[in-house]
């Protein structure tokens, strides 16, 4: 006879983590769908299989989403996945009649679990060695803490009740996307391009005159506090040492400043219609995450791969473990009421030289890693190249395929301006921003981070800042002008080229992280030229006479060589200069010396 200690839906208790829907309250601004997520495995030391197979039909055929561990399946393995995954009920089968004692065990270690502790349970099988005695078991086992138990074949039809009880995921609506998604979208309606810059100073009041210049220009704008070089890599000490003896960082040393502090910064300024991201280059940033959050930042972004790779020596792993952390902390505060909006930075791999294939899947696959670890309110990237069609064509195939892999997270997409060798001339560096206006329109982005005509030489002015974001909103006002045509067919082959990339990589483990890890350890993913240990470092990308980057050498990889011959031939560095200084030499000249130019966007 199945027995249950409260009903599943336990609507009388209000869980700490929510992000879990172990009961209790849904966040405000919500909506309910049809899917819940359903963790089965079995205990560690039982090795049936086809009552996992099973059940994992019968609760797909009940709608909901289903992960199977498999057989014997330790305890720490079991708790860390509902840790990574998030499920919605964990659901224990087991047929070897150890159940009684195995179950008692794993329960306990999970509710001494703070993350965990109000994880929906249920326990089901042959608990015992005594047929129908096992029965004796059921009343012990739900004061160890389950939230059912049932008994053999006696406990299918109640089970497959209970499932037709379990409430659905909350799925953000408006209400729960936090101020930067929310206010993305009212621009979106309004037919208005977000605008923001890249800008840090390292004193207080510096930073404040620069937030409040951009709040008071005439764009729709985000406010940004790009943080120095020293918080990146967590030498706050350095940092500290430099404030002290009246240094210019290179942005703002958050960690050093504090959270009082920043908050006091902030006030007056950041709302619902100026809402504020901080950006800071660290693979490691948990203490920098933890200080967004206490000081009531609305976003930030990065990402294990994106911000690990081209900017650290920090192990992949390490990285990925540090993020996982990261995520979590922000799923937590968005139980709490503060929606803490992430922005991957997968699409900007070296800032230049990189086939939008890779962009694409990198920016999803951090999504998703995103995701995995409970945050639902999410932008992924794409930095401008050297082809406005090809560019075009790479974001049209990261919205199709954020709509596959990413149906139920609230999400935009974000444009970001060259992040190459910039033009040095005022001329050139407006007409290359200029494009990456059109760029984010033709995409159909919502959101474009700038560069100012200062980029080449020095750090931009609060005043440059400012006339960048309102040069960009003006060209927008006048919406496309160019011709982006004949976009199609190259959306259909960076489409496929970044899918396999993601299901290459998915392929090797269900934890996006894991797959990640493995992914680059097998050169699966291979970022051409970049040098971290984690790297294989095999492929290699080229310009074409069109500015369209092409694979020269595949690696591993499952995309295809399509560089012309000359493009396939060893990189000297003269090569490799012209290809870096494309858009430079593009943008401040009309007909780049050495280079044919046909420019069809």
């Amino acid at each position: 006879m199945p027995i249950s200690k409260r009903p599943l839906l336990r609507e009388e208790r209000t869980s700490r983590h929510p992000h879990f829907h172990g009961g209790g309250k849904v966040a405000a601004g919500s909506v309910m769908s049809s899917r819940a997520r359903v963790l089965l495995t079995t205990t560690s030391s039982d090795a049936h299989m086809w009552n996992l197979i099973f059940l994992q039909l019968l609760i797909e055929e009940c709608g909901h989403e289903v992960r199977n561990l498999g057989i014997c399946v330790p305890d720490d393995v079991i708790i860390g996945e509902c840790r990574r995954w998030r499920p919605d009920l964990l659901v224990v089968s087991t047929v070897n009649g150890h159940g009684h004692l195995d179950g008692r065990r794993l329960i306990r270690k999970i509710r001494q679990d703070p993350l965990l502790r109000d994880l929906r349970v249920i326990l089901g099988g042959k608990l015992g060695v005594h047929g129908a005695d096992n029965v004796r078991h059921l009343e012990e086992l739900v004061a160890a803490g389950f939230d059912a138990v049932l008994e053999a074949e006696s406990g299918v039809d109640r089970f497959r009740a209970l499932l037709g009880d379990l409430p659905g995921r909350p799925q953000l609506a408006p209400g729960g996307r936090g101020r930067l998604g929310a206010f993305v979208e009212r621009a979106q309606r309004q037919g208005r391009l977000v605008v923001q810059p890249r800008m840090g100073f390292g004193r207080l009041d510096q930073m404040r005159a620069g937030l409040r210049a951009v709040r008071d220009c005439r764009a729709r704008a985000v406010g940004t506090i790009t943080l120095d070089s020293y918080t990146r890599v967590n030498d706050h000490d350095s940092a500290r040492r430099a404030l002290a003896g009246g240094a210019d960082l290179n942005g703002f040393p958050l960690v050093v400043h504090g959270t009082r502090a920043t908050r006091r910064m902030l006030e007056g300024l950041q709302s619902d219609d100026f809402p504020i991201q901080v950006r800071h280059g660290s693979a490691l940033p948990y203490e920098i995450f933890r200080h967004v959050v206490e000081a009531g930042v609305d976003a930030t972004e990065g990402g294990p791969v994106s911000y690990c790779l081209p900017y650290s020596r920090v192990r992949l792993k390490e990285a990925v473990a540090e993020w996982a952390r990261c995520c979590t902390l922000l799923a937590e505060a968005a139980d709490a009421g503060h929606v803490v909006h992430l922005e991957t930075f997968g699409g900007c791999m070296l800032g230049q030289l990189c086939p939008p294939g890779l962009l694409v899947a990198l920016s999803v696959l951090e999504g998703m890693f995103f995701r995995q670890y409970g945050v639902r309110s999410i932008s992924l990237s794409y930095a401008q190249q050297t082809n406005t069609e090809q560019d075009v064509s790479a974001i049209a195939a990261l919205r199709r395929l954020a709509d596959e892999w990413l149906p139920d997270v609230d999400r935009h997409i974000v444009v970001y301006t060259y992040m190459g060798v910039y033009p040095r001339t005022p001329v050139g560096a407006f007409r290359l921003l200029e494009q990456s206006v059109y760029l984010a329109q033709a995409g159909g982005a919502q959101r474009l981070i700038v560069k100012t005509a200062a980029e080449a030489h020095r750090i931009p002015t609060i005043g440059e800042n400012v006339e960048a974001l309102e040069f960009a909103d003006a060209v927008a006002a006048y919406g496309d002008a160019a011709d982006h045509g004949r976009v199609e067919q190259e959306t259909e082959l960076i489409y496929a080229e970044a899918r396999r990339l993601i299901e290459a990589t998915l392929a090797l483990s269900d934890d996006v992280g894991s797959a990640l890890v493995r992914a680059f350890e097998r050169g699966l993913l291979d970022v051409p030229y970049c040098l971290h240990a984690d790297n294989a470092n095999r492929s290699r990308a080229a310009i074409d006479h069109l500015g369209r980057l092409r694979w020269a050498a595949a690696g591993s990889m499952p995309v295809e060589v399509s560089a012309p011959r000359d493009g396939a031939a060893p990189v000297t560095s003269g090569r490799l200069l012209e290809w870096l200084s494309f858009n430079e030499r593009r943008f401040d000249r009309e007909l780049p010396g050495g280079v044919r130019m046909e420019v069809t966007a």
